[in-house]
């Protein structure tokens, strides 16, 4: 594969991990299993992304409709696979060393079991000052109700403040994700067919995104796959609205 780049990298990306169930189902595994390569597969696209010098990456870890309606076997099977990938991701020597601050993003304080709400405490708590790299986990989270809790924010503010001008600022200022860069590009894989967003992620940070969709299911949406995405994105003419 020819040389990415470096001097154009997306400063923002995002990966939409779609595809684990089918590629389960497709292997005769369990849907649990399908989740737990998916997992092992985040650590290593973290570790690419970062190497590649992306200094923002962010993963879909699991919308708030995944974890409140879909089948209670597979809830608690992606509440242990939680428990395991943050307890992976407190205990790694390379995001220290790399000196990378680890956002939790979302309604996970509502809906994770108490051990796990607590090891990612933890993790938020130790990574809060580094300023390298940036790793963001979207868990329990629709981009509908980022901006809904964001409006709620601004009337509450405007209450007690009658000359409030609703402006981009503040917009941001009660969105969940409000501190993050603009996302330069989402990657969706598992499209097959279907390339679509869901429930208005981060709808705010995405109003000049690039998109890329792959057929490719997330499990096996390796290092080759997500350097072809980039290669991609560099290649592209960005207009923002022009």
């Amino acid at each position: 594969m020819e040389k990415i780049d470096k001097e154009n990298l997306p400063n923002h990306v995002v990966v939409v991990p779609d595809g684990n169930r089918r590629w389960a189902k497709k292997k005769g595994k369990t849907p649990w299993q399908g989740h737990l390569a998916g997992a092992e597969n985040t650590e290593e696209l973290i570790r690419v992304a970062f190497e590649l010098g992306i200094k923002c990456f962010s993963i879909w870890g699991g919308s708030y409709n995944n974890l409140t309606k879909r089948p209670k076997v597979e809830i608690k099977g992606l509440f242990r696979l939680y428990d395991r990938y943050f307890l992976k991701v407190a205990k790694s020597k390379e995001i220290h060393k790399n000196q990378t601050k680890v956002r939790v993003i979302g309604r996970w304080s509502e809906v994770l079991p108490t051990k796990t709400k607590k090891v990612i405490q933890n993790l938020l708590k130790s990574t809060e000052k580094y300023k390298k790299s940036f790793l963001n986990i979207f868990i329990a989270y629709n981009g509908t109700d980022e901006m809904l809790a964001a409006i709620k924010g601004i009337v509450r503010e405007a209450g007690n403040n009658k000359n409030l001008k609703v402006t981009g600022k503040i917009l941001k200022k009660y969105l969940w994700s409000g501190n993050l860069p603009p996302v330069d590009l989402i990657i969706r894989t598992g499209s097959n067919n279907d390339p679509h967003n869901s429930v208005g992620f981060m709808m705010w940070h995405t109003a000049n995104s690039q998109y890329y969709f792959t057929d490719t299911q997330y499990p096996d949406f390796n290092e080759g796959e997500f350097n072809k995405a980039i290669k991609n994105y560099i290649g592209r003419q960005r207009r923002f609205g022009r």
